[in-house]
């Protein structure tokens, strides 16, 4: 007996996940999902296919198991690190001038515009407006059943890095998948998360990532903008875990449980301090308050780099919805607020939503699933990556089936304190600044009691702005090589 599936293949910076969905005539259900740490991957770029591989393989084979199937073909997506806007103009004489322009004709010059490039890919071509004789900046559905002779189309490319492309295609080339559709991560989130009319009105989405944030501004319906800075909420982690000197993975669980974008929102909890207990190493206090100051000086550098990039698109002053905010780190508390206090914009969190059944997996209703059901949204409207499979044998697998990757190895308990703490004399004393994304201390460590720490405020908020204004030429500078 054969039926109909579709699998997804999300390959993240923190997370790889795997999803398929079974196919009934109009009615689709999620049939199994699963996730692991990613290995190999920095910033949505694969650099080592083996160690991918083995992931993906992983996922691949739980799945088959679990559902009695033998999967060959997959829907992925393409990184936007390192992506860059170009704005072309294609024009085409028509041989038959009577004829009246049809779909076909103008998908055609779509085409022609991701001619090859040499060392770079064009990820895609984005219509934005045709002349057609006389008549200019005519949409691409109005242009369809208009005369004259000649076809002129203004493109939007999105274009990236080759070795980016190909070292994603070869770790599945490694595993024996056929790439039945490929997306971009940003436009597939953009999909699951943004409502008609806020494309209308001129929205910028922005995706909160592990690694990486990205950008799309869309206006009138039309992608005008995209970008992917690298930075993202796990440099909020690093930041933590070097400042506290505690473990990545218990600076996520402190993040994720006591962790805020906005130190002057605590209330209650200003005054209180988590107790860190560990068998290896002393113990740690850390006031919420000081964690909230961590968190909150990442998220300026972060979100003054993404405001930046929105001013130097263009759109600024046009984007009537304001900003939708997802990805896995816009569960971070008072993150919205945040980011509307410091860009004016109306900031609305979404949750991923497709046409299609997911009951019994709750990790695609979180922010971080957004390109993962975008990817599915995109594969169903466009019919591809759909294959008929034998059911061969079913093994109980469900175990796990909806885990989070395994953060085991979390070494040590947190309490809470109703009292603050001074911080240990005994610290590190202070650390140079890092803008090179991978976790290092950038912000001044404060030591000593608190009366020393509430004298240095100042100076410490002098010293931050001297960074941030730093950081903004540093991120827009030369990048590491990938």
């Amino acid at each position: 007996m054969e039926e109909k599936f579709i699998t997804i293949v999300d390959i993240g910076s923190y997370r790889t996940a795997v999803c398929t969905a079974k196919v009934e005539g109009s009615n689709v259900n999620i049939a199994a999902y699963k996730e692991a740490l990613s290995d190999g991957v920095l910033r949505g770029a694969v650099l080592n296919p083996t160690k991918a591989a083995g992931v993906i393989r992983s996922l691949i084979t739980g799945i088959e198991q679990e559902l009695g199937i033998k999967i060959s073909k997959i829907i992925t997506g393409i990184p936007g690190h390192k992506m860059s806007n170009e704005s072309v103009s294609l024009r085409r004489e028509r041989e038959n001038p009577d004829d009246s322009i049809e779909a076909a004709e103008l998908n055609s010059m779509t085409r022609e515009a991701y001619s090859d490039r040499g060392n770079e890919r064009v990820y895609s071509a984005i219509p934005q407006s045709f002349i057609v004789g006389d008549a200019v900046e005519i949409m691409y559905d109005d242009a369809i059943g208009m005369y004259g002779d000649f076809i002129e189309g203004k493109y939007h490319l999105l274009t990236g890095s080759k070795a980016i492309f190909d070292g994603n295609e070869r770790t599945f080339k490694a595993l024996g998948l056929e790439i039945a559709g490929k997306y971009l991560y940003s436009i597939a989130s953009s999909v699951s998360t943004l409502k008609s009319q806020e494309k209308q009105n001129g929205v910028a989405m922005v995706e909160f990532g592990g690694n990486t944030t990205n950008l799309l501004i869309y206006y009138k319906n039309i992608i005008r903008y995209a970008y992917t800075l690298p930075f993202g909420g796990n440099n909020i982690t690093n930041d933590i875990a070097n400042e506290c000197k505690i473990t990545e993975a218990l600076a996520e669980s402190i993040k994720r449980d006591f962790g805020s974008a906005m130190p002057e929102k605590l209330s209650v909890n200003a005054e209180k301090s988590l107790q860190i207990k560990s068998k290896s190493q002393r113990d740690i206090e850390v006031p919420i308050k000081y964690l909230a100051e961590i968190i909150n000086a990442r998220c300026k550098e972060i979100f003054d780099a993404i405001l930046y990039k929105i001013e130097e698109s263009g759109y600024a002053d046009l984007l009537a919805s304001g900003i939708v905010l997802t990805g896995g780190s816009a569960n971070l508390l008072c993150i919205a607020d945040y980011i509307k206090n410091v860009s004016g914009y109306n900031v609305r969190r979404a949750m991923p939503t497709g046409k299609f059944n997911s009951r019994g997996f709750p990790r695609l209703s979180d922010y971080s699933a957004a390109s993962t059901v975008g990817l599915l949204t995109l594969a169903l409207e466009h019919g591809t990556g759909m294959e008929e499979i034998e059911i061969i044998e079913k093994t109980d697998n469900r175990e796990g089936n909806d885990d989070t990757p395994d953060t085991a190895g979390q070494q040590g308990t947190v309490n809470v304190t109703d009292e603050p703490a001074d911080i240990p004399e005994d610290k590190p004393q202070e650390k140079n600044d890092d803008t090179d994304g991978n976790g290092g201390s950038w912000i001044k460590t404060i030591f000593g009691n608190r009366k020393k720490k509430e004298q240095e405020k100042q100076r410490e908020h002098t010293e931050k702005k001297k960074t941030g204004d730093g950081l903004l030429n540093t991120l827009f500078g030369d990048e590491d090589e990938i």
